[in-house]
């Protein structure tokens, strides 16, 4: 099937009216302004849950040379669009809640397919803080896993460069357009991160880091991402809200505990009480969602031993494409143990996880 058209998509966050849910249920049905000329009917109307305004509005749009001017800045940019609907759209943000349809991406996106952990927190974290970032992020990248996080000053910062200094992969959600490095100190370590990960915005070239783009761009942080860390945190802080989404994505939380009357564990803290999971290493993190990464498979070029389960599941795939649910059927273990086996694969370079749940030979 053919993607989507990158016009159409871009399109769409023009019209008035018409946000990340309304955008999602046209681009299931039509993959070009052309199609959706065409096809559009008072059924199609009502199930893509827009109004004759907005129909209108889409059928009549004429403001193409915007958006031909929008794609050549980005081709100079030397990013990437990624559509809703395209096989290149990252599995777990595709399937939460209002998932963006338009991805700019600079660098490698696909690593947005790989398993990822957030790690989050305050922009004025205590020397304690930065440690534990550093100490779990490091941690977790050194053994394959992509760190994700906003590129915002403080613990995001910290996380994004302790990835980078244990030779491991990192990605940055910007709150602005791509071209709008945010704190604008922070200009290098974007650079490195597009060179050894992916930079990541929901937003056109050139829009500001203005306040309310932060709520939007902490849900593709959590939404990218098998589990959130949150680091430090106050009372009231982005990082919380990002906590609090992906418990709504249905990801695990986890929170660093710090000392009782500091400020900045008041958040962590509250976490915990909660529920959260309390970490302070990253084998606590791997241990509590079940990835079992031993230090062979730090590296995608390692050799590793295969358990005899996980050989029959390699032997397996290495037939052709293969459902998820299908592995589970034909080799009798359970989703857990076949997640575990997967994901020990993935990082050492001989599957790749495919669109729909499937997983195939490198």
């Amino acid at each position: 099937m053919a993607g989507v058209d990158i016009k159409f998509a871009l399109m769409l966050r023009m019209i008035d009216g018409v946000g990340d849910i309304r955008a999602a249920g046209i681009l299931k049905h039509f993959r070009s302004h052309e199609q959706f000329c065409s096809g559009i009917d008072d059924e199609m109307t009502a199930e893509c849950g827009i109004n004759e305004r907005i129909k209108e509005s889409i059928i009549n749009f004429n403001r193409w040379r915007e958006i031909d001017d929008e794609i050549a800045r980005v081709e100079r940019l030397n990013a990437k669009i990624i559509c809703l609907g395209d096989d290149g759209y990252p599995e777990l943000l595709l399937n939460t809640a209002d998932p963006p349809p338009v991805l700019y991406v600079s660098g490698d996106p696909a690593i947005l397919g790989r398993p990822a952990v957030a790690v989050v927190g305050t922009r004025t974290p205590t020397p304690y803080g930065n440690h534990m970032a550093r100490r779990i992020a490091g941690g977790l990248a050194s053994r394959g896993i992509v760190i994700v996080s906003g590129l915002a000053w403080g613990i995001d910062t910290e996380a994004h460069r302790a990835a980078l200094d244990s030779g491991g992969i990192t990605a940055a959600v910007f709150g602005s357009g791509l071209d709008v490095v945010y704190p604008e100190q922070n200009k290098e370590l974007a650079r490195k991160i597009s060179e050894n990960g992916c930079l990541i915005s929901e937003f056109p070239l050139g829009a500001p880091p203005e306040k309310f783009n932060f709520p939007r761009r902490n849900r593709i942080i959590s939404g990218l991402s098998r589990a959130v860390v949150v680091v430090e945190a106050a009372g009231k802080s982005g990082a919380l809200v990002t906590a609090g989404l992906a418990l709504e994505q249905g990801r695990d939380v986890f929170a660093v505990p710090g000392r009782a009357d500091s400020a900045l564990s008041a958040g962590t803290i509250d976490l915990i009480k909660k529920g959260a999971g309390t970490v302070t290493c990253a084998e606590d993190v791997l241990e509590a969602i079940g990835w079992h990464i031993g230090k062979e498979v730090e590296r995608p070029e390692s050799k590793i031993k295969l358990e005899p389960d996980e050989q029959r599941l390699c032997d397996l795939v290495g037939m052709g494409p293969a459902h998820f649910d299908e592995l589970v059927r034909r080799l009798n273990l359970s989703p857990s143990r076949i997640s575990a086996a997967l994901l020990k694969l993935e990082l050492a370079g001989l599957i790749s996880r495919r669109p729909g749940n499937f997983v195939a030979r490198v």
